[in-house]
């Protein structure tokens, strides 16, 4: 059974809101495991050797990736160079949640994934928090977005 692995960071509870909406996409496939890691809580690495599929998730910063997010990029580099995960194997795709900086870091994690050899298989999701800047609030629409996302993805990785 193809496994997918759902890594995002969040601060205010956006992106964690999103990040639970593309599990729900990708569980509703069958025939795939989703796994669902929030940064700063532990998990095996050997969940990522297993992946067939990486979605990645971030709030943003400063127009740019969460802290957490750009530290896993740096070690899951290091461990692509040391070849204990392929993620040259991998499908994927990117989703965030913004305030005001527009939204531009969905780019960026495509851009960090590309770079790792994962194929970008969905369009990446990007959403404004709804309910000001502590508000934890992301509009239904986008949440759909992000279970329509899941699904892309899982999809991909049952018709290998």
């Amino acid at each position: 059974m193809p496994e997918l692995v759902i890594v995002y960071d969040s601060t205010t509870g956006n992106t964690e809101l999103m990040a639970k909406a593309v599990d729900q996409g990708a569980c509703g496939i069958e025939g795939v495991t989703a796994n669902i890691h929030k940064l700063g809580t532990k998990f095996p690495i050997s969940t990522l050797e297993k992946a067939a599929a990486i979605i990645v998730g971030s709030p943003t910063v400063y127009g740019g990736v969460s802290e957490g997010v750009a530290f896993f990029f740096n070690n899951l580099g290091y461990l692509e160079r040391a070849n204990l995960v392929d993620t040259g194997k991998m499908k994927g795709a990117a989703f965030a949640s913004y305030g005001w900086d527009g939204g531009w870091v969905v780019g960026r994690i495509e851009m960090e994934l590309k770079a790792l050899g994962v194929k970008i298989v969905a369009p990446a999701v990007s959403a404004v928090d709804q309910g000001g800047v502590m508000g934890a609030k992301i509009h239904r629409d986008d949440l759909e977005k992000c279970r329509v996302l899941g699904r892309a993805v899982a999809e991909a990785i049952t018709s290998q």
